[in-house]
Formats: structure tokens, sequence, C-alpha cells
């Protein structure tokens, strides 16, 4: 059988006739998940009725789907396959390996045989069980490494190589944050660890094993598994902020879920180091692990680089993005320019808003005098009259009395001096204020300062300029929605002393 063609039962077979069978130390039995009683695209089974098959395949697409959309982390349910997949799929890259004299030429087919067997994403657990067979064999556990080291020996001429094995990664992160398999224990450290870590870290062993060049592989995979679980963790955490979650709501959605709450890139250098671990029976004796923990700390390195890039590049995606939001929030420069006028014409309303109680107060004063003064007649002529000190009746002097008193009630009354009073213009004020705040609001710092410097040269504005300052503060002061300023706290008195300067600078070369 050529290496190009599906792995199914009947060539398999026949391999094993033409080839010695190798023999898988402590092979673990099939996956449960392996036994199902439907049709599989390498070996299909017959069924006793096609439209009974027809309908579960359509329910079954029908779940994916409703999964996908539900965008729920779970473990990709493989299909039906016979128990002893794997193993013919490792036995079938066993025999290829051992006949090729040239090894670039056997990576070729096994990579070929590989991905034209296990590229969906529902094998890949078949992959996990295929490799992990190579690894429990000294003999063939090398073969374990170049199998995975093929898909990027080879995406050159294959760029499909590429895609299968960053799908690949992408369901073993998934499938380890949900603890998809049971997680193993290190004989010699009694620790546990998961069974993506555990596999992926012998593969890395293995291919230092092999050959200290083969060290761009492992950064290139394990820098594929950093960025799959960091950006995914980012993306989480910035859902969670634009939604407003509370930090307890996650929490209790992953114990129920029993997510794993260890990262996989941490876990795969955690098994490294133990399996780097060596325990001497004298002084002289030498660590033949020293490689692993070589590699442990080259991996350390990468975590350390790789993260700290990661996050470097969100920092600055969120930047721009914070920086895009912005443009788009702020004021257009039409809205700006139409907000001159009204802010010109508050200004004036401000000023003699300002002036309101001085001229009140001078009406109030002249009215309250003549008043007075009108009592004050009155009662001298009563006064003179009853004392004889004028040739003046006493009926004529209470006479004149009471016209001095009825004239300082009646002509000196608010009626009368209503029209020397000044006018209310508050409400005019607050009209003319309300058009540009909503402007003011969406206005940035540099807008702001712009339009500031604007309105100082404006030459309708020069006898006004000492009020400006009071008027910035007024109508930050009466402004709705003072939290939704685009500017902040700091920025807005920026702007207010840039333009106390401004006014200053403006009128000393102005005289």
């Amino acid at each position: 059988m050529d290496a190009h063609e599906g792995v199914t039962e009947p060539d398999v077979e026949a391999a094993q006739a033409n080839t010695d069978q190798p023999h898988f130390a402590n092979t673990p039995p099939p996956h449960p998940e392996s036994s199902a009683q439907s049709a599989d695209v390498s070996q299909p089974k017959k069924t006793k009725s096609g439209g009974r098959g027809s309908a579960a395949a359509a329910k079954a697409a029908e779940e994916r789907k409703k999964s996908e959309l539900e965008g729920e982390l779970r473990e990709i349910e493989p299909r039906a396959v016979p128990r002893d997949f794997s193993m013919r799929v490792a036995t079938r890259i066993t025999a290829i390996n051992e006949r090729e004299m040239d090894e670039s030429i056997a990576s070729g087919r096994v990579t070929e045989l590989v991905f034209r067997n296990l590229k969906d994403a529902d094998m890949h657990m078949h992959y996990l069980d295929m490799v992990n067979l190579l690894l429990s064999d000294p003999d063939t556990s090398k073969y374990a490494a170049t199998t995975w080291a093929g898909l990027i020996w080879h995406e050159e001429e294959h760029s499909e190589y590429r895609e299968m094995l960053q799908s690949l990664i992408k369901t073993y992160v998934d499938a380890h944050l949900v603890n998809a398999r049971e997680s193993k224990e290190h004989e010699d450290t009694g620790k546990y660890f998961s069974a993506f870590a555990t596999h992926m870290g012998e593969v890395f062993i293995q291919m230092m094993r092999i050959s200290a060049d083969l060290y761009d592989l492992v950064t290139d995979i394990y820098t594929s598994v950093i960025k799959m679980e960091m950006t995914r963790d980012l993306g989480k955490k910035d859902e969670d902020e634009r939604k407003g979650k509370k930090g307890t709501s996650p929490k209790k959605k992953e114990e129920k879920r029993n997510f794993n709450p260890k990262k996989l890139y941490d876990d795969i250098i955690d098994f490294v180091s133990a399996r780097g671990d060596f325990k001497s029976d004298n002084l002289n004796q030498k660590n033949p692990n020293e490689f692993i923990i070589v590699l442990a700390d080259r991996m350390r390195s990468t975590r350390r680089y790789v993260i700290q890039d990661i996050m470097n590049r969100h920092a600055l995606d969120k930047k721009k993005q914070l920086e895009k939001e912005l443009r788009e929030r702020e004021a257009g420069a039409e809205e700006v320019i139409t907000s001159a006028a009204p802010f010109n014409m508050g200004l004036y309303y401000y000023w003699v808003e300002k002036r309101y109680n001085f001229k009140y107060l001078a009406v109030e004063k002249v009215r309250i005098t003549l008043q007075v003064l009108g009592f004050l007649m009155g009662l001298i002529a009563v006064g003179t009259s009853y004392l004889q000190l004028m040739p003046l009746d006493l009926p004529d002097a209470l006479l004149i009395s009471v016209m001095m008193i009825g004239w300082s009630k009646l002509f000196c009354s608010k009626f009368f001096f209503i029209a020397f009073y000044p006018k209310d213009v508050t409400a005019k004020l607050e009209e003319e204020v309300g058009l540009f705040t909503p402007v003011f609001r969406k206005m940035s710092k540099s807008q702001m300062n712009s339009f500031i410097n604007r309105q100082v040269h404006h030459g309708e504005n020069n006898l006004l300029l000492h009020l400006m300052p009071e008027y910035f503060k007024y109508i930050f002061a009466v402004m709705p929605d003072r939290n939704n300023l685009l500017m902040s706290k700091d920025e807005l008195n920026e702007v207010l002393e840039r333009l106390e300067v401004s006014i200053a600078k403006y009128q000393r070369g102005s005289r």
C-alpha cells in the first residue's frame, strides 16, 4: 500500500503482512469515544438502514452547529472509527520510517498519510492516541517527534499542513481547558500533569533527543500554544470588561464546568522540568537528562519573551482601539464652527446677567430715595404748620401731607419704575448655553484649545475677555452629564489655565 492513501482495514492488514509488526510497550486501551456505532470516513461500516444513518448524521451536524454558535469550549467528539484505528496508523508510520532509507522521503509520506486521515478536528484525539502509542515504545518514540515535525518541514510545499498544525494545537488547548482527558501522574515526583501537557512535553523531549537543531520547531509549536491561550484569555477579559461583569461570575461558571486553572504552556514546562530531574547514586554520576533541563530553561525564556510580546501588542492594539473610539466620539469640525455663534451670544448674556444686580440696586436706591423724600416733605409741611413757622393752615398742611404720602406710594412704586429695572436674561443665557454644551462634551483637549484661541482673537469679544474664564467655569458648572465629558478633569484644568494665559498674551499684544 502507498502511504498516500487512507488507512483502511484491508490496507493495514496487507502492510502488516509485508512488514514486521512493531511492539508498543504499555499500549493503552482504545479511547471509549472510539467505539461509537456510526460510520467512519476511513472505514465506513454498513448500517441496516441508510435513512437512519443519514438522520443521525444530520442530527450530529445540527448539534455541532448549535454548539459553535453558542461559542462554548468543549472537547470535540471524534467520529466513529475502529477500536484499533490509532494502532493501525502508528503501525503504518513505523513501517514507512523503517522501510524508507531517505528520512526526508519517509517524513513526507508520513505527513501526507497523517494529513489524509487525521486532518479533521474530530480526528485530532486519534492523532493524540497514535502519537502516544509511538511514544510508549523507545524504538518508535523518535517517530512521534518526526510526525509532529513533518507538519512544519513540509509546510512550504503544502500550506495545508500549517493549518492542520494550528488546528491540532487549538484542539489540545481547548481540551486541556475543560480537562477532556484524565491527568497523568509522573512516576518519580508523584505530580499530576494534563494529558495534553504530558503528550506535547514528551514530543519536545524526543525532538531534542534527536537533535538540538530541532529547538526551532519546539519554539514554533510552543509559541503557538502560548499565543492561543493568551489570545483567548485576553479576549475573554476584554469581553467581560465591555459587559461589565463582576469577578465572581466567571469563577462560578468555571467551577461548574470543571475548568483547568493551569495554563497548558505552564503545565508543559513543569512536565519537562520534572522529566529532567535525576537522582544520582553517587557524586560522580552524570545526569543523562541534562539536555531536558536545558530544554526547560530555554522554554522558560521563550515563554517569558512571547508573553511579554503578546502583552505589548495587546496594549498597543487596545490603545489604538481607544484612540479610534475617541476619534469617533469627538465633535466634528462643522459642529465646532457652528457652536461659536451661540458661545459669543452666551458670553454677552453672561455679561448682562453679571450687571443685573448692580443695575437693580441702583434703580432701587433712586426709588426708595424719592419715596422717603415724599414722606419727609409731608411731615415737614404738617410740622411747620403746627408750629406756625410757615404761613400755612393746619388743614392745608394735612392735605399736603396726604398728597405727598399718596405720591410716594403711587408714583414711587415698582410698577411706575418697571421701565428702569434691568431685564432678566437668565432664560436666554441658559438657552444659548444649551445649544453648544453638547458639542463641548464631545470636544477633545486640542479641539477645545483651538476653539478658545479663536474666541479670544474674535473682535466682538475684546471688551468681554476678562469675563471669559468665569464664563467657562459657569458653562461646565451648569452643563448636564458632566461625567460624560471627553476630557478628564486634569485636561479641563489645563484648558482653563491656557485660556487665562492666552487672554493675557492677547491683551498685552493689543496694547
